[in-house]
């Protein structure tokens, strides 16, 4: 018998903030960060997610973490020191709007949809709430960046009504780039509209028209199931009968996947339309498990889709 038991090696759990990261990998990610900024002389604290320099400015971590998940370790620094001096150079850049008028903010100006955490306040910003955890506000796409109205800028160039009325057109007029349909457990159905604009997700606000339009899908006194990983995806499931059931626990496992490995995270839960607005229909707890919580309404309509058949 030998004097030594092989053991077992324990996979390293993911970190608690920066999950597509294990948490080993994600202090040296944060270290190479703090790094990237002193290279610019700037001493900035590092926080889980973000970092935050002298002056208060906020640096997300999430979209380049994703980029390093996704390459070998020693090319992390060189990923992390380009985005570094790519976003303070756009933080030092002249103001996107300035010399923008009404025509070309028009034409120019996208409805789009984020985290409500996604900026440090949104006191200053004119948004919306769209579903819980995600906001609705409005993006000026240029050549080289996406600018964020806030009053001052939305004031200027029209009022949030009329700004917003043109950005859900151009929102409207784009391309549908990839549609798929995929199963659930157990047979259940849902779509997925994918595409390489950073505005596909942001097609949610044009449900239930979208599903028409793309699918030929009207929506029923049920209402339907949406959700929005990322900037890169709108999924939805138009309610016709019980099998919103395996359609939901397929749709909240694909959900929190496209929320967590992609670029431009929106939000991790799938939500339910019940006809005046979106109630979310999934917890996901400490340990990164998803759970479905289904609120008194939306029992209500399994209940009756179940007893139809």
């Amino acid at each position: 018998m030998g004097l030594f038991k092989k053991r077992s090696v324990e996979p390293e759990q993911p970190d608690d903030a920066l999950t597509v990261l294990t948490a080993s990998e994600a202090n040296e990610f944060r270290s190479l960060v703090r790094v990237a900024f002193a290279e610019l002389g700037l001493e900035v604290v590092i926080h889980p997610d973000h970092a935050v320099d002298d002056t208060g400015r906020q640096f997300g971590f999430w979209n380049i973490a994703t980029q390093c998940a996704d390459e070998r370790r020693p090319e992390w620094r060189r990923l992390i020191r380009e985005h570094v001096r790519r976003v303070v150079a756009s933080l030092d850049a002249p103001d996107p709007f300035e010399g923008i008028d009404r025509d070309e903010a028009a034409s120019r100006t996208f409805a789009r949809l984020y985290p409500d955490d996604a900026l440090p306040s949104l006191e200053d910003y004119p948004h919306s709430q769209f579903a819980p955890g995600i906001v609705e506000m409005l993006a000026l796409d240029l050549p080289e960046t996406v600018a964020v109205f806030n009053r001052e800028n939305a004031a200027r160039l029209g009022n949030w009504e009329s700004i917003r009325a043109h950005g859900v057109a151009n929102l409207a007029a784009l391309p549908a780039e990839r549609l798929e349909t995929l199963d659930g457990p157990g047979g259940g159905r849902f779509t997925a509209l994918l595409g390489d604009s950073v505005y596909t997700g942001s097609r949610a606000l044009l449900l239930p028209g979208l599903a028409t339009q793309l699918t030929g899908e009207d929506v029923s006194d049920f209402g339907w199931l949406m959700s929005v990983p990322n900037r890169h995806q709108v999924v939805w499931h138009m309610i016709r009968d019980s099998s919103v059931i395996t359609a939901l626990n397929g749709m909240a496992h694909f959900t929190v996947m496209g929320f967590s490995d992609s670029p431009g995270p929106v939000s991790p839960h799938v939500y339910w339309w019940d006809g005046s607005g979106y109630e979310q229909l999934t917890r996901i707890d400490g340990t990164g498990a998803i759970a479905i919580h289904a609120g008194p309404a939306f029992t209500d309509v399994l209940n009756t889709l179940m007893a139809d058949e």
